[in-house]
């Protein structure tokens, strides 16, 4: 199993239960401190939480019901997927948000929990938002056009390093003047450098999604043209997304519809 320490440039330190590692430019002694800040909480789930405190967000798994324990010890390479993908990344030149430390609880080989701590993004919004705010402004075809194809180049340095994303929607991808862009939620980052078409396909699905409400074919299909390799034919790629879109859309709706929510699926 590959070492937290991923290089000369992680210290390592012990604090009781826990063990934190931490890029150079931060003491554990301050990752500590705002590991223990209670901050603005961004978003909770039964397994996590995320909130930001200063410049740093924070995502911190939770007890789960019992499970988390498990789950760490016996799937710890899944949760330690964000450390190890976040730096994959920066090294290949890929914007992502600035991982510094990381902190794991356990001992003698049993862990029952660990929380991330990376850079905040001040000032950028997902391209969702990014998107409607051009659309707002009136922006012409040519400028949605240079956004689209800066966001598709974005997406092709990502997976032309080895990483494949769980869930590629335009939530997940952040700007701040539509030309750079940063991955967020790397939990669902995998280092894989084989190609898999099935996985391509929910990829183009979510950022499908994400889009086609506000986007006509004609601005969409040559998006999704730039993200497709080319042995493979949009002419017959389309409507297999178009159907797969469709059927992600209604299963969405009618998940929330039993939990009484309303919105984009994107």
């Amino acid at each position: 199993m590959a070492s937290l320490c991923i290089d000369d440039t992680i210290t390592k330190t012990r604090k009781g239960l826990a063990t934190i590692y931490c890029r150079q430019h931060m003491a554990p002694e301050r990752a500590w401190e705002i590991l223990q800040a209670n901050g603005e909480e961004i978003k909770a789930s039964r397994k996590s939480q995320v909130r930001r405190v200063d410049q740093f967000v924070i995502k911190e798994s939770t007890f789960a019901g019992g499970s988390g324990p498990l789950k760490h010890t016996f799937q710890r390479s899944r949760y330690r997927r964000a450390w190890f993908a976040a730096h994959h990344l920066l090294k290949h030149g890929v914007l992502v948000p600035e991982p510094v430390a990381f902190i794991e609880w356990g001992r003698l080989g049993y862990v029952s929990g660990n929380a991330m701590i990376a850079s905040y993004l001040t000032g950028q919004c997902n391209v969702e938002k990014f998107l409607m705010a051009l659309i707002r402004e009136n922006a012409g075809a040519d400028t949605i056009h240079s956004f689209l194809g800066a966001l598709g180049a974005a997406i092709n340095d990502f997976t032309a390093c080895g990483a494949r994303h769980g869930d590629l929607s335009g939530k997940n991808v952040f700007t701040s003047d539509g030309r750079r862009f940063t991955f967020i939620d790397l939990d669902d980052v995998t280092l894989d450098s084989s190609f898999d078409e099935e996985h391509l396909l929910k990829n183009h699905v979510q950022l499908y999604d994400s889009f086609c409400d506000v986007l006509s074919d004609s601005i969409m299909v040559p998006f999704m043209q730039k993200i497709l390799p080319p042995e493979i034919d949009i002419r017959v790629w389309m409507p297999r997304v178009r159907t797969a879109q469709h059927i992600r859309r209604e299963t969405v709706e009618e998940r929330w519809s039993r939990e009484g929510k309303s919105g984009s699926s994107g």
